[in-house]
């Protein structure tokens, strides 16, 4: 109930003798000073004011208000005996609120050291509640409040103030926590020795006997995550009283869980071990329905026909093939223009990365002439593409004139100019606004009809549009194409690409159970967000098709097990009692399975999580994980103790050191150290340089042999691809790098450590589509930061050895990056020197399959190719923009002649039924398709 204010008034005289009226007023425990109109002039509550005086003069008062740490302020020729009432009520709500936060004082102080007394973990929670009810006790206590504190309750607000700031109270519970948990590392030990038999080392016994809210134990290759998993709980059942079926134990995958319940004795068996997806159907049976799962969640082969079915019908249907259609035609490419870039070098390693063909086959420059060229064949327009201006034709100095589109029929030309609204070209566009100029003028001249289209158009989405309306005033007819012709014109391999997209993307949209809202939001902030609203308009109707087979069929897929699973705990909270729920391989984690482990840490009373996991060997985001959920796992779970497993029982320096050092490189990862259990050296990492790498896993096999003399030892072949099962000879095991995580054998040979597309790290980009719904790539601007991860979990298997197998012309970057910090890395066979290639930053040059030419690493995204050098027949040219061309053979002492048009090719000799033999640029064939040509020079030939 508030309690009456206490006013103290000026006099009339005083208020005559003033310029305005002043009063003072106390309610509710605080003191107000007023002005006129009663408007605030100071305002503290009794924790605040340092003291309140009354000066009693002949004919009014004086109070004088002090604030502590603040100035004093005074309110003159206030009637007496309201300003001593005043002062008096203020003297009596302070002795007032010193007995109630006296007591609470008191009471506070007895919880905190009750709470640190008693033989148990302190979580954040618990200590939460009780500094809340610190910081609010000792913040009322101040002021005047303090002057009537009694005894006890100043003793106690002494020990308390210092607790205020959190970082105080925390360290206070981190001591009383370190003490608590030494104490129980014996009883922890004991407990999975009396169980199966393991001896803890001290940090695996000290991360069990951790008891908060969220205990993240980060677990190196080979440091024991599942003997840990299987400790804990032995510890909870024996040491801490804990029933077995109140614990929960959620793994990756099958084999991971039957690899926990094999380490638990029968007594044990009653705890709840199950993968997500099983324990996500348990809950949906329990809470009365009855699903059924898919072959699709459980068949790649099936869910993908389902989708290609799906896709086919839309096709089909004419009320649904526009979208399909739309996208097919202008979006199946990443959207992107020149001024998406910075530098011109990045927009052209763009653009040669992907397949830029049009419906009439002409291989294009930019997105945005592939899509002025569909449109053209959308609407029964013919043209050609690049053909020579019949007014000018090429000399030495300059190529001929090719505009980008003529209309035959018509008589008409269309140029593409990469300008902004203003008339502005990309600012590394140099000179393009000149060249821009003289078509402008050179079409004037010549009195010849030119369209012109710009890249704001695309940016606005305006340019069919406009097209549409020059075309049309030029007489040109637009007459659209039978949707049914247009579906044909299509090839297979695009319809294919888009099916194999759409399961992609459907499989992460359920794992993180994203709905059409958050994506349509998602894709509206995008740099291609027409791309992306063209996609989605596709995606909504397969994955309506894809749920309404589901349910027609009565069954769910695994996504769905897990996310109505979620849904279920939360809309009955008190069903799920679990007090405490482990997951195993938490860096796997994906979104919807966080959901789950969310729901159930706040379900009943709140359930403690154990998390173990590594996030060096986060190696599945293709599938949904993210390894940033483990970084923020508090955000989600809770207040997090890390813990680190740090001391590995598979390998010693000779591996350890250099993988180690190896993914620490990436600052995203966590920074922590390694040590290995065993003093014994092992024989390290061998890089195994080989042309053919059948014959590098032949020669590391050899090796071994040699090594282990008539030993047993067995020996793993790990492979980036599936493909790759060929190198291995028969007899010995095969493994993906990503199926043999958790595995380990003594030796292990490491295959596909090439620079190139299909390489490792493998340079294979996702479609840029799959960021709608793909975690975050923090570590993005660390170079292939999941790929390091995957070859850190390869040098990780073997107990041993490891061996990597490497092109000797074109090593992987890994394979060069170990040996350049580790120079004492054992080598078979030698490396060549390493030849950048000229045109694409990350791609290097490799001999042909005919060894006529060098091409790049990167094809057929960069199609550039260094033929032979037509001098000494034995070295390749090399050239570029921006060198000279020169032989790579250092005998050779001609220097390769230029193009004169291009400046990018080298003349090389060719010849044709028609011309016979002539010279031409060495880049006709490429993505550049420079057509300089002139008469064979016999002279300029050695033959």
């Amino acid at each position: 109930m508030c309690s009456l204010p206490v006013v103290a008034e000026s006099t009339p005289f005083f208020r005559l003798l003033a310029v305005g009226r002043r009063r003072a007023v106390f309610s509710d425990g605080v003191l107000r000073v007023e002005g006129r109109r009663h408007t605030l002039v100071e305002s503290a509550a009794l924790e605040s004011l340092d003291g309140v005086e009354v000066r009693r003069g002949r004919f009014a008062s004086r109070l004088t208000v002090r604030e502590v740490g603040g100035a004093a302020v005074a309110v003159r020729g206030l009637d007496r005996d309201e300003a001593s009432r005043l002062c008096d009520a203020v003297a009596e709500a302070a002795r007032k609120a010193a007995a109630a936060v006296g007591r609470e004082l008191v009471e506070v102080d007895e919880a905190l050291r009750q709470l640190l007394r008693l033989d148990i973990y302190v979580r954040h929670s618990a200590m939460g509640a009780v500094h809340q009810k610190l910081v609010s006790s000792v913040g009322r206590s101040g002021g005047i409040v303090a002057c009537h504190l009694s005894e006890p309750a100043i003793e106690s607000r002494r020990r308390l103030e210092p607790l205020v700031p959190e970082e105080s109270i925390e360290a206070l519970r981190d001591k009383a926590n370190q003490r608590f948990v030494s104490q129980r590392v014996p009883d922890v030990a004991e407990a999975a020795r009396a169980a199966f038999g393991a001896r803890l080392t001290g940090e695996q016994a000290e991360a069990i006997a951790t008891d908060e809210d969220v205990t993240l134990v980060l677990a190196g290759a080979g440091t024991g995550k599942t003997t840990v998993m299987a400790a804990k709980v032995a510890h909870l059942v024996r040491n801490e009283g804990v029933d077995p079926d109140q614990i929960l134990v959620l793994a990756y995958n099958n084999s991971a869980q039957a690899e926990i319940a094999g380490r638990l004795p029968d007594e044990l068996s009653e705890v709840d071990i199950k993968t997500f997806h099983a324990f996500g159907r348990g809950v949906l049976i329990e809470s009365g329905d009855t699903p059924n799962l898919s072959k699709m969640a459980t068949d790649d082969h099936v869910r993908r026909s389902a989708i290609d079915d799906i896709l086919e019908a839309l096709i089909e249907d004419e009320g649904s093939s526009d979208a399909v259609v739309s996208f097919l035609l202008y979006h199946h490419e990443p959207c992107y223009s020149p001024f998406d870039f910075a530098t011109e070098q990045e927009y052209e390693a763009y653009w040669r990365r992907i397949e830029l063909r049009t419906l009439s086959g002409d291989l294009v420059k930019s997105i945005q002439e592939l899509q002025i060229a569909n449109f053209l064949s959308e609407h029964g327009v013919k043209f050609e593409y690049e053909s020579k201006y019949p007014h000018l034709s090429g000399t030495d100095e300059h190529r001929p004139y090719l505009p980008d589109f003529y209309l035959p029929e018509h008589g008409i030309y269309i140029e593409h100019f990469a300008l902004d609204e203003q008339g502005n070209p990309p600012p590394h566009f140099g000179g393009y606004a000149e060249g821009v100029a003289w078509k402008r003028q050179t079409h004037r001249q010549h009195s010849t009809t030119l369209i012109e289209t710009y890249s704001w158009e695309h940016k606005h989405g305006t340019w069919r549009s406009s097209l549409r309306a020059q075309l049309e005033s030029n007489g040109v007819d637009l007459a659209p194409v039978p949707r049914r012709d247009l579906i044909d014109s299509l090839s297979e391999t695009r319809i294919s690409r888009l099916s194999g997209l759409l399961a992609t993307f459907l499989n992460h949209a359920k794992t993180s159970n994203a709905s059409s809202e958050v994506l349509r939001a998602r894709a509206s902030d995008r740099r291609d967000q027409r791309r992306s609203a063209a996609f989605l308009d596709v995606f909504e109707q397969v994955r309506r098709q894809y749920d309404r087979l589901l349910s027609e069929a009565g069954e769910m897929d695994f996504h769905d097990f897990i996310n109505r699973a979620a849904a279920c705990i939360r809309q009955d909270r008190e069903r799920w009692r679990y007090r405490y729920v482990l997951v195993d391989e938490f860096q796997d984690i994906s979104a919807g399975r966080m959901n789950l482990l969310q729901a159930l840490a706040f379900s009943g009373q709140g359930a403690a999580c154990f998390l173990v996991g590594d996030d060096w060997q986060s190696i599945y985001r293709f599938a949904g994980s993210d390894v940033a959920l483990v970084r923020g796992c508090g955000s989600h779970l809770g207040h997090v103790q890390q813990r680190a497993l740090s001391r590995t029982f598979r390998h010693s320096d000779g591996i350890l050191a250099p993988s180690t050092a190896f993914i620490k490189q990436n600052p995203e990862q966590t920074q922590r150290p390694m040590r290995s259990q065993s003093a014994a050296a092992d024989d390290g990492i061998t890089v195994v340089a080989a042309d053919n790498p059948a014959g590098g896993v032949q020669a590391a096999l050899q090796d071994i042999e040699r090594k282990r003399g008539a030993g047993p030892s067995d020996v793993l072949v790990l492979g980036r691809y599936n493909t790759s099962r060929e190198t291995a000879p028969p007899g010995a095991g095969f493994s993906t790098v990503h199926r043999a995580k958790g595995t380990e054998a003594d030796y292990t040979v490491v295959v596909d450590l090439k620079d190139g597309r299909r390489g490792f790290p493998s340079q294979i980009g996702d479609d840029p589509l799959l960021e709608l719904l793909l975690p975050p790539a923090s570590d993005n601007p660390f170079a292939f930061a999941e790929e390091r991860r995957l070859f850190y979990v390869a040098l990780t298997r073997a107990r041993n050895g490891a061996y990597l197998v490497t092109d000797p012309a074109f090593p992987s970057p890994f394979v060069l990056e170990l040996l350049d910090r580790n120079p004492g890395l054992r080598t078979i066979g030698e490396l060549a020197p390493a030849r950048n290639c000229p045109r694409c930053p990350g791609g290097r040059l490799v001999r042909s399959q005919t060894h006529k030419t060098l091409r790049c690493t990167m094809h057929p995204h960069c199609d550039y190719q260094a033929p032979r050098c037509r001098h000494c027949e034995d070295g390749y040219v090399v050239s570029g923009k921006r060198s000279p061309a020169a032989c790579t053979n250092p005998g050779c002492g001609e220097q390769p002649e230029s193009c004169p048009w291009c400046r990018v090719g080298v003349i090389v000799p060719r010849q044709s039924e028609k011309t016979g033999e002539f010279e031409g640029c060495s880049e006709f064939w490429s993505k550049i398709g420079c057509a300089y040509t002139r008469d064979f020079d016999r002279r300029s030939s050695r033959r």
